[in-house]
């Protein structure tokens, strides 16, 4: 990654479903915009909605996964710190397996976000 502002970044994965944080220096109304930016640049992602205290995704099919739902939450910390807490879901919601295709997914927005700040 090599941002500066980027503090922290865990992304776990469990039964095709994932969930990440990262931990950035900087307010939390500085992360819409960065997401938007974040955006333009990711692949086979869409962003449906975009919020001051979120964003919401849609990841398209590959042949590991079906599509997922992913939900980035921004939960200030401090005046300077964020934490974005990234959630994937399976758009089937009987799928059990994805090969790492979520945990992916979210280390690759995470990551495009951090870069965007």
């Amino acid at each position: 990654m090599g941002n500066t502002k980027t503090l922290s970044l865990t992304v776990t994965a469990k039964r095709a479903r994932a969930r990440g944080e990262l931990l950035v220096q900087a307010p939390a109304a500085a992360l819409p915009p960065a997401v938007e930016r974040a955006a333009a640049g990711l692949e086979r992602m869409t962003l449906t909605g975009l919020w001051q205290e979120r964003a919401e995704f849609s990841a398209g099919t590959t042949w590991k996964s079906f599509g997922q739902d992913i939900v980035l939450s921004f939960e200030p910390v401090d005046a300077g710190t964020t934490r974005v807490v990234a959630t994937s879901t399976p758009v089937v919601p009987t799928t059990m397996l994805d090969y790492g295709q979520s945990k992916a997914d979210l280390s690759r927005i995470l990551g495009a976000v951090a870069a965007a700040l």
